[in-house]
């Protein structure tokens, strides 16, 4: 059964350091699920599995 988009919604909080490089906390508003990240690539890697983690959490519970 395919699962209907749905969008998420994420709060980013961050840290520029001296030399430019980013880090902080992602927050998923829905449930209040936080994760650190240390780069701007483990940025976008975190908030791209977060998401994957809810569609699969979704499609799972429409399908039991």
């Amino acid at each position: 059964m395919e699962v209907p988009e749905q969008r998420q919604t994420f709060i980013v909080r961050l840290t520029l350091d001296d030399g430019g490089g980013v880090s902080g906390v992602v927050e998923r508003v829905r449930t209040g699920e936080k994760e650190r990240f240390d780069s701007a690539a483990a940025l976008a890697e975190l908030i791209a599995g977060m998401a994957a983690r809810e569609a699969t959490r979704r499609q799972e519970g429409r399908t039991r």
